[in-house]
């Protein structure tokens, strides 16, 4: 839920014509509230992250962030909703389909390479519009 919230905000920013020195501020509230959502309940249970967690951690959220950053970027250029939110999901969602393939040796049958097909076609199309 606070992920789409997010998502939501920054089309709002871009609709209302904030300006886009916003996107950070915005941005560093969400992380901070998920930062707080998973690591308070961890600090409670005396649960701790080992140094491999914590780098893990930090390079997802650098690449959360990159995305974020690039979603508000396309929307505050006039991009419509209707083409950015398609393409980021469908796009993130392609690259861990590939990666579970590439890296994991994830077996792909029939129907889920032609979704996987279907899906590329669908985030190219969406991009070109």
């Amino acid at each position: 839920m606070t992920n789409g919230m997010s998502a939501f905000g920054l089309k709002m920013i871009a609709a209302w014509h904030v300006p886009t020195s916003t996107k950070f501020p915005y941005l560093a509230m969400w992380y901070a509230a998920g930062a707080m959502t998973c690591g308070l309940p961890m600090l409670w249970s005396g649960i701790r992250m080992s140094r491999k967690e914590l780098v893990i951690g930090l390079f997802m959220a650098l690449l959360s962030i990159g995305g974020q950053v690039g979603m508000a970027t396309a929307l505050g250029v006039g991009l419509a909703g209707s083409v950015v939110f398609p393409v980021v999901a469908g796009g993130s969602l392609l690259v861990v389909i590939v990666a579970g393939r590439f890296l994991f040796s994830e077996q792909m049958n029939v129907a889920t390479t032609i979704g996987v097909v279907v899906g590329f076609v669908a985030v190219i199309l969406l991009s070109m519009s």
